[in-house]
């Protein structure tokens, strides 16, 4: 009934902005109708951004990030590349730098392990981490996930594998509220967080 009055067209624009994380059905319907009833070139600007965003990023083979047409920030000789911070998207990374309290190199999950959700190892090319930390031998790791339930298990499930490369793991410490996002906590509490990280 509902794609009778709507229309397939409208229905699949539906359906496909609810793939989006953390977008329903309603709130996917809402961002139909805001492209709808807005001039067609607002559609279009926003489609030719994704396009050509898409087209450009790249993904960094020894940090996992995104990089869009330059050389990756993790290759800069200023950085200590003995110290490795572990985050789940680059969000979270750049959230980390501004914080102005680390100055090592990073590796970007590109998410969380969860039973629910069904994310695994190898979605998160978690292979490539530990490749990583094999050939480096760094002095640290410092596990930055958020304090969600899926931040701590992946923390831990991490943990145990990198353990015996590395002398010495920590987990950001809990300035951060438990339950919070990383990208969402201010810069101040984000630093005494990375000051008093805690030994796993």
């Amino acid at each position: 009934m509902k794609e009778k009055i709507l229309g397939k067209e409208f229905d699949k624009l539906i359906e496909s902005l609810s793939k989006f994380p953390s977008i329903g059905e309603k709130t996917a319907s809402r961002l139909a109708l805001f492209l709808m009833k807005n001039p067609p070139n607002l559609t279009l600007e926003i489609a030719k951004s994704m396009v050509e965003a898409r087209k450009k990023v790249k993904i960094c083979n020894n940090c996992n990030s995104f990089v869009f047409e330059k050389k990756c920030f993790c290759n800069d000789p200023v950085r200590d590349s003995k110290i490795l911070c572990v985050v789940e998207n680059i969000f979270d990374m750049i959230s980390i730098e501004e914080s102005g309290e680390y100055k090592g190199q990073y590796y970007v999950l590109q998410g969380l392990l969860s039973v629910s959700k069904g994310i695994k190892p190898e979605d998160l090319k978690i292979d490539r981490l530990l490749k990583r930390v094999k050939k480096v031998k760094f002095n640290e790791i410092i596990f930055a996930t958020d304090p969600t339930n899926d931040g701590e298990f992946t923390a831990r499930f991490l943990n145990e594998r990198v353990q015996k490369y590395c002398n010495k793991t920590s987990r950001i410490a809990i300035g951060m509220p438990l339950g919070s996002e990383v990208d969402y906590i201010d810069k101040n509490t984000l630093a005494k967080s990375l000051i008093d990280r805690r030994k796993l």
